[in-house]
């Protein structure tokens, strides 16, 4: 759901500050998993200015990753398929506990454009949890040389971390896990590549999960009003809703992240998430610490927008719980 309105009301927003550290990272060493050096032909072709490419600890917006350094650098779902077509997969061991998100340094060799996806990444957790998040070509991955391929993506949820200069690029994803691998350890991650050498195949060198305290919320349905201007204080007002529609109280606090706020656009009182996607998404706290929210009952907060621009006011709502940290 995208809000897209104008907003109302006069209460002030219930907001929360936090620090912008990340906390709980931890890079996954995938080298046992890994086949092809950068610098490696693999079928009839291989990485465009392969010897440009970065390998070992790096860091790309404040993540931390392991990139292979030997034998091999990156799996290549082209060489796993020998070149041919057909479903391939790499199943990446993690063996963590509390994980609620994950980051990926993952592009295409040949992409293709959606609608259909042709590359996907599964969480397995200890207690049946899984999540599987398809990868589009022109959304949320593209090609790492994106001259006649696919050269697109979201820029919230994968968003480009390098390039050479030369016109390649690497780009991560972030994933938000469901609530329940919060309680579970992470088994494993598995990347599907069912593409084919010609019509896309994976490129996959790095994996980062967190373990953030706070996660999706579940069970919680988002309502709100229409936004007006109050002009005594040049700022639009919006009430939101978070009703409790599952048959279990909540216990607080409840995070209200606004992920893709219009541009130019600023949250008053609020705080920026460290930890749930896209980074530095303003959110505000609706339900307090040591609160609770009984099921079919509702909590009202309100936001304050400041907007110079005076244009429409659109954003996409997120509500996340706490283990115990902030978003």
């Amino acid at each position: 759901m995208r809000v897209n309105f104008r907003v109302a009301y006069s209460m002030l927003a219930i907001a929360f500050t936090a620090g912008s550290s990340r906390a709980g990272e931890i890079p996954i060493d995938i080298s046992g998993a890994v086949n092809l050096l950068w610098t490696s032909p693999f079928c009839d072709n291989g990485i465009v200015n392969a010897d440009t490419f970065p390998s070992g600890s790096q860091a790309y917006g404040g993540v931390p990753f392991a990139i292979p350094t030997s034998p091999n650098n990156y799996w290549s779902g082209a060489l796993a398929g020998n070149c041919g077509a057909g479903a391939v997969s790499l199943a990446v061991p993690v063996g963590v506990f509390g994980v609620t998100s994950a980051f990926t340094l993952l592009n295409t060799f040949r992409g293709e454009a959606g609608p259909d996806a042709y590359v996907y990444v599964t969480f397995t957790g200890s207690e049946g949890a899984t999540f599987t998040q398809p990868l589009v070509g022109d959304v949320n991955i593209r090609n790492y040389n994106p001259p006649g391929f696919t050269g697109t993506i979201n820029n919230t949820s994968t968003v480009q971390v390098w390039d050479n200069g030369l016109g390649q690029v690497l780009d991560r994803e972030e994933y938000i896990l469901p609530g329940a691998f919060a309680s579970q350890v992470l088994t494993s991650v598995i990347i599907t590549d069912t593409g084919s050498y010609d019509d896309s195949r994976a490129i996959f060198s790095a994996l980062t999960v967190s373990t953030c305290r706070a996660y999706v919320a579940e069970g919680i349905t988002v309502t709100s009003s229409k936004i007006i201007y109050d002009p005594s204080k040049n700022i639009y007002l919006q009430k939101i809703g978070l009703t409790n529609t599952a048959t279990t109280a909540v216990n607080g606090p409840l995070f209200f992240i606004l992920q893709d706020l219009s541009s130019g656009v600023t949250l008053v009182k609020s705080a920026a998430t460290a930890c749930l996607a896209p980074i530095g998404s303003p959110y505000i706290i609706a339900l307090p610490p040591g609160s609770t929210l009984a099921p079919n009952t509702t909590v009202l907060a309100e936001l304050a927008f400041s907007d110079p621009s005076g244009f429409a006011i659109s954003y996409t709502p997120l509500v996340a719980g706490s283990l115990g940290g902030a978003p």
